[in-house]
């Protein structure tokens, strides 16, 4: 259904033609509706915010709630969603009265109040320096990717321990770890921003990161849970990849030539080769026994991945898929 037009508006652009600012005010669609993701497709005209401490452009930024809660407030400060530091000050001087987008010249605006100001904005009475509130808000569930198969989760913020964090099981058995810093680190009250949000269960997820060397987990465990971490990325990787590189990565002998040749490994079958290197060192240490316990600690944790794990290791000792 087609958005109805609205006054001083132009039928087949959006624009508005009453604005001084134009052609700036529809470069996001009619007067700015939504996210400019969802209003157009390519690079966008229109003028964004730019941290002035780091200098991160936030084409993202929903213009339009800022705009409401200066209207509401007189004066927004906001915290930059990439440095998370208190360096925009927003006042009604920085929008059109027509449209309600940001002037031209918003950036140089705000940069010059940076630096009259020192830096960084102190909070207000009350408020959490980390996530600009007094006490805790509204509960949210934000959104999360699964880094093993793409598929989006929503999850409520109280299913989070905020010194445990949470683990979600997806459909393709892949564990999700949420770690327990997407909470405000000032206040531990409300959720950081939903751009650091996605950071941190990227980063909690990749293999070196997620399994770790936790000296007081029993060695067995350990070593499964290293396993199911590099045959996870591998196995994830591998969906992308061309039909004669996937018929590498379950190639055993090829898998070894590169093991131990000294030149450098691609990203795209590096996982393969530490899953297979780890299965060589199982096998020198303790043999088909210790690689088949291992194996039945990675069932545990994860049955869906022990299949591909077992064919990475295939010829390895007398060790079969």
């Amino acid at each position: 259904m087609a958005r109805p037009e609205e006054p001083g508006t132009d039928a087949v652009a959006g624009q508005r033609t009453d604005c001084p600012h134009a052609p700036h005010d529809f470069s996001c669609g009619p007067v700015h509706r939504d996210l400019c993701a969802f209003a157009h497709q390519g690079a966008c005209e229109a003028v964004h915010p730019i941290c002035p401490a780091c200098f991160t452009a936030h084409p993202d930024v929903v213009v339009r709630s800022i705009a409401g809660a200066v209207a509401r407030d007189g004066v927004r400060i906001s915290n930059c969603s990439a440095c998370e530091r208190p360096s925009f000050r927003y006042d009604a001087e920085l929008f059109c009265s027509v449209c309600d987008w940001l002037v031209p010249d918003v950036n140089e605006r705000l940069a010059e109040r940076y630096a009259a100001n020192g830096g960084e904005f102190a909070p207000g009475s009350g408020e959490c320096p980390g996530c600009r509130r007094t006490g805790a808000g509204p509960a949210l569930t934000f959104p999360i990717a699964c880094p093993g198969c793409g598929a989006g989760h929503m999850v409520p913020q109280q299913k989070v321990g905020t010194t445990t964090g949470a683990v979600l099981r997806c459909a393709c058995h892949f564990a999700i770890t949420i770690p327990a810093d997407v909470w405000c680190p000032g206040c531990h009250l409300n959720l950081r921003n939903l751009q650091k949000i996605s950071a941190l269960v990227k980063k909690a997820n990749e293999p070196d990161e997620q399994l770790g060397d936790n000296v007081k987990e029993p060695p067995l465990d350990r070593a499964a849970r290293r396993v199911i971490g590099l045959a996870t990325a591998g196995e994830r990787r591998s969906r992308t990849l061309s039909e004669a590189q996937q018929s590498r990565l379950l190639n055993g002998r090829h898998l070894d030539t590169l093991l131990y040749n000294e030149g450098q490994i691609a990203d795209w079958i590096l996982d393969h080769v530490k899953l297979r290197s780890l299965g060589h060192h199982l096998h020198r240490d303790g043999g088909t026994d210790l690689m088949l316990a291992v194996a039945e600690r990675v069932a545990a944790m994860d049955r869906g991945i022990l299949r591909y794990v077992e064919s990475v290791w295939d010829g390895i000792g007398t060790w079969q898929k």
